[in-house]
C-alpha cells in the first residue's frame, strides 16, 4: 500500500508552479512594468515572504514562467523532428499545431504580447528571451526542416533558409488574437491549415 504524501509537502511541492501559474496571470492583467512581488503572492493565495522562498525577483519568474510553457512546445517539436514520420506535410502540421496550441491560443503568448509592448524597459529579458527560447525554437524548426530533406520529402536546397520564415505566421495570429479578435475573430484552424499548406506547397515545389 501506497502512503499518501502529507498534505503539507505536496502543497509545497506544487507551490512553484501555483506561483508561476499567478504570476502569468498578474503580467496578462497589469502587463510586466506594473506587476509586484506582492500582487503575484496575493494571486498565489501565500504571503509575499513565501514567494521569495522559491523566487528572488518577478525578473526570476517571468524567466520561469517561459521555460514552463514556451520550452515545453519547443521540445515537442524537437521530439518530432527525431521521428520517422516520412509525410513531411503531417510533420509539419503536428509542429504547428503544437506551436499554436501554445503560443497563439495558449497562455504563452502573455510573454509575447509584454515583449511587444514592453520589450524596450526589460533588455535583459529580451536577450533571454532570444538567447533562451527563441534560438531553441528555430533550432527545432532546423531539425524538422533536415528531418524532411533526410527522408527525400524536401530539396537540399531548404536546408539553407532562414527557419524564422516557416513560423512567422505563427507571430502574426498570436499578435492578431491579442489586439483584434475582439472585433475581428481569427478562425485559427482556418488560419493554421493555410499556413501549413503555404509553407509545405512552397518547400515541396523546390524538389
Amino acid at each position: 500500500m501506497t502512503i499518501a504524501q502529507p498534505i503539507r509537502r505536496r502543497r509545497k511541492e506544487a507551490r512553484p508552479q501555483e506561483i508561476l501559474t499567478a504570476a502569468m496571470e498578474e503580467f496578462d492583467a497589469v502587463g510586466f512594468g506594473q506587476s509586484t512581488m506582492a500582487g503575484i503572492a496575493k494571486r498565489a493565495g501565500i504571503s509575499r515572504t513565501t514567494i521569495y522562498l522559491y523566487y528572488d525577483t518577478k525578473e526570476a519568474i517571468f524567466e520561469a514562467a517561459i521555460r514552463n510553457s514556451v520550452e515545453q512546445a519547443i521540445d515537442q517539436v524537437a521530439d518530432l523532428a527525431r521521428s520517422q514520420e516520412s509525410d513531411f506535410r503531417a510533420l509539419f502540421g503536428a509542429a504547428i499545431d503544437v506551436i499554436y496550441d501554445e503560443l497563439v491560443e495558449g497562455k504563452a503568448a502573455i510573454f509575447l504580447k509584454i515583449l511587444v509592448a514592453e520589450g524596450h524597459a526589460m533588455p535583459d529579458l529580451v536577450a533571454f528571451y532570444r538567447r533562451e527560447i527563441l534560438s531553441k525554437g528555430e533550432a527545432a524548426i532546423t531539425a524538422l526542416i533536415a528531418q524532411g530533406i533526410a527522408t527525400g520529402a524536401l530539396s537540399e536546397s531548404c536546408r539553407y533558409d532562414d527557419p524564422r520564415i516557416y513560423v512567422a505566421p505563427t507571430i502574426f495570429a498570436a499578435l492578431w488574437m491579442r489586439v483584434f479578435d475582439q472585433i475581428d475573430p481569427l478562425d485559427v484552424d482556418a488560419f493554421k491549415d493555410a499556413h501549413v499548406r503555404l509553407v509545405v506547397d512552397a518547400l515541396c515545389a523546390r524538389q
